[in-house]
């Protein structure tokens, strides 16, 4: 978004109207305020072979699905693509939009993607001026990693829990930080004393923990990078990290930086959803 300017719903709908002539193809995302990332990785996802100049913010799924309803598959003769969250959508079975242009990820959401140890060894051999297989031995990413989808997988089964249950109350949206340690390891006492209440609260709620953990098993192959809001790994690892290499960062450059990096092939089928749009598109102006 250009600096100092906050556009009201209707006028982040209307952004398109102005800004398609930057486009080959215009493209709606929930996050506002990050079209530089969005910009950095349809760069990167298409080797700059599609001008993409002006990513189009709507402030939330809503907002995307507003503009799918008022554009559809295209505007100006040029493709529309609708990029959301994944969510709980799938393993929640919430109604979703079957539409070629209308494109959720897989996993919760585009930071999730974010979290790729080449990246991450990357940068931080550049913080300890070190060498990859260096950083590697002090960080122990690997270990990291397994300890952290094991651990927040049971916050995120009673997110889902609460969301059914208590829809109008915050869970995802509660800061990752408040059930964090200062090394980037899991408050227990936080998390028991959330899935306690829940518990204190639901009548059934061990029959909804089964559920859910099955459908997480089912519907999401048992595949916790799917199921975890990005944004929670990004802070755990971050506070890691710090503590276990003794470094100091900006988190703003330190995401930046993975969302430069990370591998863009993860996000292939984005990618082919986009170009069969593109290619359907074409083949309809020629006949």
């Amino acid at each position: 978004m250009e600096k100092g300017l906050f556009y009201s719903e209707s006028g982040l709908l209307n952004r398109v109207i102005f800004y398609s002539d930057y486009n080959d193809i215009n493209i709606f995302v929930e996050d506002e305020k990050k079209e530089y990332i969005y910009e950095n990785i349809f760069e990167r996802m298409f080797n700059n072979t599609i001008k993409i100049e002006k990513i189009l913010p709507m402030k939330g799924k809503p907002g995307v699905e507003k503009a799918f309803q008022e554009y559809g598959s295209s505007y100006n003769g040029k493709p529309a693509i609708y990029l959301v969250d994944g969510d709980f959508d799938l393993i929640m079975e919430k109604e979703m939009i079957l539409n070629n242009n209308y494109i959720y990820l897989e996993k919760y959401n585009i930071e999730s993607y974010y979290l790729d140890k080449k990246a991450v060894l990357m940068y931080m051999a550049g913080k300890l001026k070190k060498t990859k297989e260096e950083v590697s031995i002090i960080i122990k990413y690997s270990e990291w990693e397994k300890y952290i989808y094991d651990a927040m997988k049971e916050l995120f089964i009673n997110y889902m829990i609460s969301q059914e249950v208590f829809p109008s109350e915050k869970n995802v949206g509660q800061s990752p930080y408040y059930y964090l340690n200062k090394d980037g390891t899991i408050n227990a006492n936080a998390l028991n004393d959330y899935i306690n209440g829940l518990k204190c609260r639901i009548t059934d709620y061990d029959a909804l923990y089964e559920s859910y953990k099955r459908k997480f098993e089912t519907t999401l192959s048992g595949d916790a990078s799917r199921l975890i809001c990005g944004k929670y790994l990004l802070a755990s690892l971050s506070n890691y990290l710090r503590v276990t290499a003794g470094v100091s960062f900006k988190q703003d450059d330190f995401v930046y930086y993975l969302a430069s990096s990370f591998e863009i092939k993860t996000l292939d089928y984005v990618k082919e959803r986009i170009l069969n749009v593109m290619h359907t598109k074409s083949e309809k102006r020629v006949y």
